[in-house]
């Protein structure tokens, strides 16, 4: 229920918003290409889904009558958050290579990927940019995912269970060019949750993935270094993700499930949203070839 829930909900609040951007391009004189440059319309590109997420959690919480460590957001080992760092790490840059290949894949058959639009980093504005870019996903997108969601298909074995995870994150964001990359996160941080028996690792694995990402596009660390220190940085960031795996799947086992429970009841309501999530995905695909 509450993957189809903040599916649906996000596809409603598109449209919402799509016909109050139309009738606001009316009655101001603009054009909805003006609009969509001022940082109004910018930050609440990013708002709107998570008041969303933020709805669907809260009547999951109040319908099944859940605790909050229901969900996840229970204490966990010091050790799970000190292996969300180099796991980042890890994901982040040694896995640059995978979008970058897949979008060159793609590009060869004439696809053209979106560029970002995030609010001004300007000043200030990057701590805004930080909090609705990097945090309050982090926060939701994990609450959701490895919390609701894991807590209702973690039975069906840790394999499956981490593969399916993967397979839902990629989905909802319904982004085409990290697809591969987006999958590889997402199995790996359910496999971070299980372990931990907690949302928070996976958290702050997500948050200091995304925020990397904006550092960079405002201070262009990576635009700047070596060659050779490309390389080192790979390599290291291999070996960073190497040892956490290694560790998650061959030494920390004791929270390793075999299959106890069936799917059909997470996938029977989750169905509507993995069908709205991969028409997107398809319609993403396709307006990138439409140029």
């Amino acid at each position: 229920m509450v993957f189809s829930g903040a599916v649906i909900g996000m596809l409603v609040i598109t449209l919402i918003y799509s016909i109050t951007l139309a009738a606001l391009s009316s009655a101001l004189g603009k054009t909805i290409g003006e609009l969509s440059e001022t940082q109004v319309y910018k930050y609440l590109s990013y708002l709107l889904y998570q008041i969303v997420y933020i709805a669907v959690i809260f009547a999951f919480v109040r319908i099944y009558k859940c605790s909050w460590a229901g969900i996840g957001w229970k204490k966990t080992s010091f050790v799970y958050l000190l292996l969300a760092v180099p796991l980042a790490f890890g994901l982040l840059f040694s896995l640059n290579w995978v979008n970058e290949l897949f979008v060159r894949l793609l590009s060869l058959f004439g696809y053209t990927a979106p560029e970002a639009s995030l609010p001004s980093m300007a000043g200030g504005g990057f701590v805004g940019v930080l909090i609705v870019a990097a945090l309050f996903p982090a926060v939701l997108e994990e609450t959701l995912l490895r919390g609701a969601v894991l807590e209702g298909i973690k039975d069906i074995g840790t394999v499956a269970t981490c593969l399916l995870g993967g397979l839902l994150f990629s989905l909802f964001h319904q982004s085409p060019t990290q697809t591969v990359y987006q999958f590889i996160c997402g199995a790996v941080f359910t496999l971070l949750a299980l372990r931990a028996g907690s949302v928070w690792p996976s958290v702050i694995a997500h948050f200091l993935n995304n925020a990397f990402i904006l550092f960079d596009y405002k201070f262009g660390f990576l635009a700047g270094i070596s060659k050779g220190g490309a390389i080192a940085l790979y390599v290291l960031s291999a070996l960073c993700l190497l040892a956490v795996l290694v560790y998650l799947i061959f030494f920390d086992r004791k929270t390793n499930r075999k299959k106890e429970g069936a799917i059909r009841p997470f996938l029977y309501p989750a169905l509507p949203g993995i069908i709205l999530c991969g028409l997107m995905w398809i319609f993403n695909l396709a307006s990138g070839f439409g140029g």
